[in-house]
């Protein structure tokens, strides 16, 4: 996988953090990029330069716990491309967008990331860049998901869907209406509040099981969750509308490996790909059993 965003930012890169963090922009063609990236970058999409559908470059930049190199994003109507500038050229990745099966998008504070693990020994890539260019990822995002083979047999609707989304909080019922791309209908969805004990609430623990909201398209699972306690400490401040935005290509098979029920504390979920990709939920053992339910029924080979 090409990581350009899991570098902690210490020393000089850390001098510039909080001052005027450079951000992502969309081009219209790779002559507009700097020329080692544009070079690279039309190496890259060979006999693809004419179905270009969006470039993103992102000048290097670091914040808090975070740091990314210059580097450049490109989508053409079936892959994506990743060039990245290194101490002694570019690195180079690319993959198609039916071999994406985990895409994740984390929004905290400055520093967001879109990360996609692929399947089938395919590449995949991590990517940072400043929150200030979030929809610019986000409609890379959606493209790809777009891009996905024809989705399988669809969802039936859940008869109360509307009702159910009236009931999420705020923060989980926008975080839908953002992530979730135009045209893909939503089936059904569950969601879950995080929970602390009596005695961990002295302590001023958080729950080691965010809250969050699992919604099924016939493309995708989009699992929804606030940040986990190890990542927000990444961030000083702590953002309370901090997100990550998970999504699970329904073309792969996916397999649910789910615990024993339980009747206190946390159970951990894991959804497995092929090739060792899988996925962990964390979920509270009184709401578990919602979440297994729903991830049953849209998983099922007759859905």
């Amino acid at each position: 996988m090409t990581d350009v965003a899991r570098v902690s930012a210490f020393g000089r890169q850390a001098a510039n953090v909080g001052r005027a963090l450079p951000f992502s922009e969309s081009v219209g063609s790779p002559d507009e990029l700097p020329e080692a990236l544009a070079t690279a970058l039309k190496q890259a999409l060979g006999d693809d330069a004419e179905d270009v559908q969006l470039i993103i470059h992102s000048p290097a930049f670091a914040t808090v716990g975070q740091s990314s190199p210059e580097n450049v994003f490109a989508l053409t109507s079936t892959r994506w491309i990743l060039v990245a500038k290194t101490a002694t050229g570019t690195v180079t990745s690319t993959a198609p967008f039916t071999a994406a099966a985990v895409i994740e998008l984390t929004m905290i504070l400055l520093g967001g990331q879109l990360r996609i693990e692929s399947v089938g020994g395919a590449a995949g890539c991590a990517v940072g860049f400043n929150m200030v260019s979030i929809d610019l990822f986000r409609e890379a995002l959606f493209l790809i998901l777009k891009g996905a083979p024809p989705p399988r047999p669809a969802v039936p609707l859940r008869d109360d869907i509307e009702t159910e989304q009236a009931r999420l909080t705020f923060k989980f019922r926008t975080a839908l209406q953002e992530q979730i791309p135009t045209g893909f209908a939503l089936r059904d969805l569950y969601s879950w509040s995080s929970e602390v004990s009596p005695f961990a609430r002295l302590l001023f623990m958080k729950p080691a099981a965010p809250a969050g909201v699992v919604a099924v398209t016939d493309t995708c699972l989009c699992v929804i969750t606030d940040p986990p306690a190890g990542k927000e400490k990444q961030q000083k401040g702590k953002s309370p509308h901090g997100k990550i935005a998970t999504y699970l290509l329904r073309h792969h098979g996916i397999t649910l490996h789910a615990p024993a029920p339980a009747n206190k504390g946390d159970v951990v979920l894991r959804l497995a790909f092929g090739n060792g990709v899988c996925v962990t939920l964390h979920a509270p053992a009184r709401q578990a059993g919602g979440v297994v339910a729903l991830l049953m029924s849209a998983l099922s080979p007759d859905a």
